[in-house]
């Protein structure tokens, strides 16, 4: 369940990213303004790049959970590294 949490809380981010990665080995222009036209293989994914950069307005809202996530994994990390087991 707090697997599924977390994805959640990062996909937004996640799907940012792609679309940033994307747009930047393709060489196309995405921007808030609205969807351009990117033909990869004959398929105009313009409006796809456009869909998952929109998705990082989501990663607002998200952010104290995303830093929530990433104070629990640290904590985790130093309970494992001293060997401390947590019942």
């Amino acid at each position: 369940m707090l697997l599924l949490g977390v994805l959640i809380v990062w996909t937004p981010f996640l799907l940012l990213v792609l679309s940033l990665v994307v747009t930047r080995l393709t060489g196309c222009t995405v921007n808030e303004a609205g969807a351009q036209p990117c033909r990869i293989a004959g398929l105009d994914i313009g409006g796809l790049l456009y869909t998952l950069m929109m998705m990082g307005w989501l990663v607002i809202p998200l952010l104290p959970f995303m830093a929530l996530t990433l104070i629990g994994a640290a904590v985790a990390g130093v309970l494992a590294l001293f060997g401390i087991r947590w019942p």
